[in-house]
């Protein structure tokens, strides 16, 4: 049996006693291995969180969709099948970053939401209209490009135009616009 100094008074005490003999002063228990646990995890993923969200609100500061459709159109779009580029993301994102990323693209797909971001400006997913997909395109409108997708509805088919930002946790598309139905 070990002994420890009582903080209070100084007074030795064993390190299995509830409180210290002379004074009552209850002995400091550690945390429970669950708290600590709990603790490590829970930190973990505020730092994952932090940085997906920090990244994405930088990259939407930067250039989310605030320009209209002039930029996405500047030079030739590469053509790309959405369930190729899907699929190549899902498969290798380092190696399909390296052929689409800052590239601009035009594929076709299925519209799966029309929403807002925080910071109020319109996007949409697209995915090429399997059941369960975990990675879908995210296309970052710009306001003329929003007003036409206001008359869109889930499940139409589209064709979009604009930049590949890479992946977080859907292709990020910047600057598109939508090409044709």
């Amino acid at each position: 049996m070990a002994l420890v100094r009582c903080k209070q008074c100084g007074t030795e005490v064993a390190t299995d006693a509830v409180a210290c003999p002379k004074c009552g002063t209850p002995r400091p228990r550690g945390m429970s291995t669950g708290k600590v646990l709990a603790l490590i995890f829970g930190g973990l993923g505020l730092v994952c969180f932090g940085t997906c969200f920090l990244g994405g609100l930088v990259s939407a500061l930067k250039g989310g969709g605030a320009t209209a459709a002039g930029a996405a159109s500047s030079g030739p779009a590469r053509t790309v099948e959405i369930r190729t580029l899907l699929g190549e993301y899902r498969d290798n994102e380092l190696r399909a970053d390296g052929a689409f990323k800052g590239h601009v693209i035009q594929t076709t797909g299925t519209v799966t939401d029309i929403r807002k971001d925080m910071l109020n400006d319109a996007y949409l997913v697209l995915s090429d209209g399997a059941a369960f997909e975990a990675v879908r395109v995210q296309c970052a409108l710009g306001k003329a490009q929003a007003a036409k997708a206001a008359s869109l509805s889930k499940g139409a088919r589209v064709t979009i135009r604009g930049r590949v930002a890479g992946l977080m946790m859907d292709v990020l598309v910047r600057d598109c616009e939508l090409v044709g139905p």
